[in-house]
């Protein structure tokens, strides 16, 4: 294996998609281009999630190869970023000084005040909530008011039926 890949287990390529940094990002900077110009970068969100383990994926320099991708797609002007956190927060607060606009933040598994404190720190401008707002289809109410949060049941996501979309109690219920 010649070189870095995106993922050092995953991109074998030997084109100008593999091997330098440059050439790793060269297709998702690509593909963003093209989106935007297609429908408009005030309509194009991109997501990265640095990190991520998932499928065996395996990155070594996310410390370069990240900040190369945000240097490269600021300048599209994009509606937002998504960053899915995966707990580096050095490289987190590098992304967001990099990002001129809208960032938005997934930290999965974290309470509200956390995400909270991200948006007035200004790490943020938008917090996801995905799980929790599932879990508790009253959400809004329950923060306001303190009440505690409905557990979401992993086991159920995706299923296809209303186990774990639509059965949910509410806090008043």
């Amino acid at each position: 294996m010649g070189g870095r890949r995106v993922a050092d287990n995953t991109n074998q390529r030997t084109d100008r998609y593999g091997g330098s940094l440059d050439n790793r990002i060269r297709f998702a900077v690509e593909v963003a281009t093209a989106v935007a110009d297609e429908i408009g970068a005030g309509r194009t969100g991109f997501r990265i999630s640095p990190g991520n383990p998932f499928n065996d994926i395996a990155e070594s320099d996310t410390h370069e190869l990240y900040p190369a991708l945000v240097r490269a797609l600021a300048p599209l002007d994009l509606a937002y970023l998504h960053i899915g956190h995966g707990g580096d927060e050095e490289l987190l607060h590098t992304l967001r000084k990099l990002w001129p606009s809208t960032l938005v933040l997934n930290r999965a598994g974290t309470d509200i005040a956390t995400r909270a404190k991200d948006i007035e720190d200004g790490l943020a401008d938008i917090v996801t909530v995905g799980v929790m707002a599932l879990a508790n289809p009253d959400l809004v109410e329950r923060v306001r008011t303190s009440a505690p949060l409905n557990a979401p049941d992993p086991a159920t996501f995706y299923g296809g039926g209303e186990a774990g979309y639509t059965d949910y109690p509410t806090h008043s219920a």
